[in-house]
């Protein structure tokens, strides 16, 4: 090869070298084709005389370009393109087979499904009862934000952490737990949200075909969570002094149980507290019976007509109960800060799943939360929302009798003790009810979401926690003008 068309640009960079942009000028010609792999460049003399530049800085162009991959420097002093161009290592590999072969693609099977559907609704709703959402908008931001910025100037929040989580927040939740909820003497493990918290315990105590009982109507992701585990789930009854150990002492009649998931305080959906007998009563069966007790405090904080009843953990002699609980009603949801507070036993394997599942929970948010908890905001910010939604529960009181007697008199329910939410019944199919309400942009949760056979009820539970009581007035009026239109 005797010539060669190279153009040399000037350089927006007014201190690049000539070699730098001789070199670069060969690089173009090559991905432009004018030069082929494996053809050979004119010689050194040749490229100096034609740009009238010295022949060491053509040597030092294709010098460059030798180590970049681009030319060979062969024995007899010529260089030439390569083969294998340096772009070709960033393409993709085409994969060919022959006419023989036919290649069909293939299901994919999965050791275990998840039956619990997630629902993302990009739709945004005028109205939203969701039954356990806190109002952000009420949440102390500037506070807490001058707690994460000393949390994010600490720099050993950037490294790793034990699984358990940090040691302040730690010390932090047990303070509380023994003044707040009268639960002392555990191993305290932080976890992403309480959901976390009651998969791992599910990973680690139920085995395939284990019985475990959970109330028949109940909360859907934690009751998965056992069922993914291999847990042959048994549903207890619920009435209006919560669960009914009767009835889970005739299941034992019929079945080995293994463990039982309750939410005591407010159960979950129908928000009825378990009374002190039904409580004494559980804790007897399930020790007399080697049953696990797992103790799901969801809203511990907002109970209303009374100072709430402590928890079964706080009064467990025979440690069978294990305790979980979560940060999030009263922070903020995408916070994901729950905890399980469990027998010393327990807590060493949990610290081992969890190593190889999620690591460890994120440091800043960790020692953020902590500082807050100790310079005492956390609470004052706790007592200001139970007022305020001991006040919004009072307004949807007012609204519902209202309702009851002006627009839909099949309406009843049981006025919560506690919690965010409602149980209302409507006398009439809810799923249809909610499906309605959704195509106009009313969120709700009717019965069926609750049942483990996702039969059809006739409740909603309506949550009053997330939105004004403005709001929560003029959604209801809305979702009952529906219900009476529905009805003809």
């Amino acid at each position: 090869m005797k010539e060669l068309l190279i153009e040399l640009k000037n350089s927006k960079h007014t201190n690049q070298p000539k070699y730098q942009r001789l070199a670069e000028g060969i690089r173009q010609a090559i991905r432009n084709g004018k030069v082929i792999p494996g053809e050979i460049l004119p010689s050194t003399r040749e490229l100096s005389h034609v740009f009238k530049i010295n022949r060491h800085t053509v040597m030092r162009a294709f010098a460059e370009l030798v180590a970049e991959g681009w030319l060979i420097a062969t024995e007899k002093k010529f260089y030439q393109v390569t083969p294998k161009l340096p772009t070709d290592f960033l393409k993709p590999q085409k994969f060919s087979v022959t006419s023989n072969n036919i290649f069909t693609r293939k299901k994919m099977k999965f050791a275990n499904n998840v039956l619990l559907e997630y629902s993302d609704n990009k739709v945004k709703p005028k109205y939203s009862f969701p039954s356990g959402f806190p109002d952000i908008r009420e949440f102390p931001m500037s506070e807490f934000k001058s707690h994460m910025y000393d949390a994010l100037r600490n720099k050993k929040n950037l490294s790793y952490g034990h699984p358990s989580g940090s040691v302040d927040l730690i010390n932090q939740i047990k303070i509380y737990l023994r003044r707040i909820r009268g639960v002392a003497d555990r191993d305290i493990i932080v976890t992403n949200g309480s959901q976390e918290a009651i998969f791992l315990i599910a990973q680690l105590l139920i085995k395939s075909g284990d019985g475990v009982a959970v109330e028949a109507l109940g909360y859907p992701p934690a009751i998965e969570a056992l069922r993914f585990a291999g847990a042959k789930l048994i549903p207890i009854a619920v009435d209006k002094e919560g669960l009914v150990v009767e009835d889970l002492r005739k299941q034992l009649k019929k079945n080995k149980i293994r463990m039982i998931y309750s939410t005591p305080l407010h159960q979950y959906p129908t928000t009825v507290t378990l009374t002190a007998k039904r409580r004494l009563e559980l804790y007897e069966l399930c020790y007399d019976n080697n049953i696990l007790i797992l103790e799901d405090d969801y809203d511990h904080e907002f109970h209303y007509v009374s100072q709430p009843v402590a928890p079964l953990a706080a009064n467990d002699p025979g440690g069978i109960v294990l305790y979980v609980s979560t940060f999030s009603k009263i922070l903020f949801p995408s916070a994901r800060v729950g905890f399980m507070a469990v027998p010393c036993e327990l807590a060493k394997e949990v610290n081992k799943l969890k190593r190889i599942s999620s690591r460890q929970n994120e440091q800043i948010i960790q020692d953020g939360i902590s500082r807050w908890m100790e310079s005492g905001g956390f609470e004052k910010h706790l007592r200001k929302m139970r007022r305020l939604y001991e006040e919004r529960r009072s307004n949807m009181l007012e609204d519902l009798v209202n309702i009851k007697k002006n627009i839909f008199s099949d309406l009843s329910w049981d006025t919560p003790p506690g919690g965010m939410a409602f149980w209302l019944n409507l006398n009439q199919d809810s799923s249809k009810i909610s499906e309605i309400a959704r195509q106009n942009k009313i969120f709700i949760n009717p019965e069926s979401n609750y049942q483990l056979d996702i039969k059809a009820g006739t409740h909603l539970r309506i949550g009053f926690s997330g939105q004004t009581p403005q709001e929560n007035r003029a959604g209801l009026l809305a979702l009952f003008d529906l219900i009476k239109k529905s009805k003809g």
